[in-house]
């Protein structure tokens, strides 16, 4: 019975990352949107398609693990910096569709994770730099290592609305 609790812990907090970015840019601007800040000096819409591409990346190497466990999965092509961001218009894409997709990508994923015997202990092997060493993830791994990063940038996002507030007086109005 602990299991399954876990397994649905891990599952529901990790569904629950698209309502977490909702709220942290809840009543932003566009132009709000572009505020510059936090760990990586990135905008807040930048922060947004990151972790929106962070939990599809994510997801593709948990489909590799619940459909042939073990296999090797890459994600060293994926190289999130500025120019990374530039060249994918990050910078400039409009953030509601991002979010209705990684909606409904939780949504599904959680229920094929969920319907898995056994899915949250299958693992993948990946690789996250070029000639990297292989690491072990399990699904649950996975999953918990996107909760943790998007509690990482989501603390960015509200320390650059924070920052910003302050610079102009009217922490309400972000």
């Amino acid at each position: 019975m602990k299991r399954v609790g876990k397994r649905m812990s891990t599952l529901k907090r990790w569904a629950s990352i698209p309502g977490e970015i909702r709220r942290a840019v809840s009543g932003l601007s566009t132009r709000n949107l572009d505020l510059r800040g936090g760990s990586e000096r990135w905008s807040i819409r930048e922060y947004v398609h990151h972790l929106v591409e962070a939990n599809l990346v994510a997801s593709n190497s948990v489909l590799a693990a619940l459909g042939k466990p073990g296999c090797v999965y890459d994600w060293s092509w994926v190289t999130p910096d500025a120019r990374w961001m530039r060249r994918l218009g990050y910078d400039r894409a409009p953030i509601g569709t991002a979010l209705e997709l990684l909606e409904a990508l939780c949504s599904h994923m959680a229920g094929v994770v969920h319907a898995a015997p056994g899915g949250m202990r299958r693992h993948v092997r990946l690789r996250d730099a070029p000639r990297a060493r292989l690491r072990r993830r399990t699904v649950r791994q996975v999953l918990d290592d996107e909760v943790e990063h998007a509690r990482h940038h989501l603390r960015d996002v509200a320390d650059t609305r924070k920052t910003h507030a302050r610079s102009r007086g009217s922490v309400g109005s972000m």
